[in-house]
């Protein structure tokens, strides 16, 4: 945890010094009030999984406006799908195929510390997030799982605009996670029961990377 730890705030370093001519010559060029971003390598693997397996796709977009000369509130919505690892491992065969459907949620509030014009700069700010999805055996629809997840995190993060409006946004944070499931049936007749998932709160230490564009 310390090396991640160590890593980060050397990444975040790094990537302020770098920036700050560039992104100050943006914001002198450009009075931005609004920035639509998303990240297409969560199609990869969404906020929801079992141990080290993704087991939900998500495909999201943020929206984010600026409320206040150094302030701005981001909102993401995601539609969660079957992630392309549990894809291929139900094509392989058996009596088993997992699809998964349902949605996340997230919602932040950004203040701005840095002279950059908002919502361009480093910032700090509350976050909340929710995500949900039921995830079947499409050869027994009657056994299936619902999984829930509730991130609350203090998080910070540095948003680059480019004069051309390109937008990057790099966050990292603190706080805690709720994961929730529940089975159709008993445990021992659900094939998900193997997965040995339980329902518990731990802290969370979330990195998230999106790009778009500002006007």
């Amino acid at each position: 945890m310390k090396r991640v730890t160590y890593i980060l705030i050397i990444g975040f370093a790094f990537l302020f010094i770098a920036s700050r001519g560039f992104s100050q010559e943006a914001a002198k060029a450009k009075d931005f009030k609004f920035t639509i971003k998303t990240n297409p390598l969560s199609a990869l693997g969404g906020p929801l999984w079992a141990i080290v397996i993704p087991i939900t796709a998500e495909y999201k977009v943020y929206f984010e406006a600026k409320t206040a000369p150094k302030q701005s509130v981001q909102i993401g919505l995601g539609y969660l799908g079957t992630s392309p690892l549990v894809k291929s491992m139900s094509d392989i065969g058996g009596d088993t195929s997992i699809s998964s459907s349902g949605f996340h949620g997230q919602i932040w509030y950004k203040f701005f510390l840095t002279s950059d014009k908002s919502p361009a700069g480093f910032y700090i700010g509350p976050h909340f997030s929710y995500a949900t999805a039921k995830i079947k055996n499409t050869m027994d629809p009657s056994n299936y799982m619902t999984a829930s997840k509730i991130n609350v995190h203090c998080v910070f993060g540095y948003q680059i605009i480019t004069k051309g409006g390109f937008a990057l946004d790099i966050f990292t944070g603190i706080g805690l996670k709720n994961r929730t499931y529940n089975f159709s049936n008993t445990e021992t007749n659900n094939v998900f029961s193997d997965l040995d998932i339980k329902n518990k709160t731990t802290v969370s230490v979330p990195f998230g990377v999106s790009f778009g564009y500002a006007f």
